[in-house]
């Protein structure tokens, strides 16, 4: 089986489309839904909220033979390395916001149509640029961008992680050559998980505004 994890936010979108395509025909992935604790969910073109587990789309070639045959609890296919990666793109949807009720009533209305009900310890997870969507907890996106700061003093105002001379620019070119989580909490063990979230939710919204410069 060739377990190759995914390099792309691209590559889980594709995946998650997948399965959906699948569970309307394979009897099996519809009733393994009913077990799935982790959720990745992104919004099509029509607005609508599409579903898939963390082992189907963290893989290269997903299919529901790879996923059903790969994902038991003797099967190669690891939840711990599918979550590290996607780490990179999806963040969980906090509990009580108004975007995690959203999110809980379309997977129950999609599980509804595969014949299944939500595991009780189901979290779902969303592209972090959709903490700042229309439907986000504003108050959080609020606390994590508060961790970014611009002082002229202090790598020439660009954008840095508060208190540190970490840009947010070095963050995202460090994702974007390969480095997970794990590895840059791990060399830069002044920087916590928030600060990481924050400077890729910054970014996502730099995006739309304005280049985030690297010198």
């Amino acid at each position: 089986m060739n377990n190759i994890l995914i390099s792309s936010p691209d590559e889980a979108h594709q995946n998650i489309y997948k399965y959906q395509e699948e569970a309307k025909s394979d009897s099996r992935l519809r009733e393994r839904a009913g077990y799935v604790q982790s959720w990745y969910a992104i919004k099509d073109s029509a607005g609508q909220w599409r579903f898939a587990p963390s082992k189907f789309i963290g893989y290269r070639a997903a299919s529901a033979k790879k996923y059903l045959s790969g994902s038991g609890p003797q099967g190669p296919l690891d939840g711990r390395q599918t979550e590290r990666i996607l780490a990179e793109w999806f963040t969980v949807a906090k509990r009580g916001t108004r975007l995690e009720r959203e999110l809980s009533d379309a997977l129950r209305k999609f599980l509804a149509l595969l014949d299944q009900v939500p595991n009780a310890r189901a979290r779902i997870n969303v592209p972090i640029a959709e903490l700042e969507g229309p439907i986000g907890d504003s108050r959080t996106s609020e606390k994590l961008l508060g961790r970014i700061a611009s002082d002229p003093r202090i790598c020439g105002g660009r954008p840095c992680i508060k208190g540190t001379r970490m840009r947010v620019s070095d963050i995202v070119e460090a994702f974007a050559q390969g480095a997970t989580r794990e590895e840059l909490l791990r060399d830069f063990d002044y920087l916590t998980a928030e600060d990481l979230t924050a400077a890729l939710l910054y970014a996502a919204q730099a995006t739309d505004h304005r280049v985030v410069r690297s010198a």
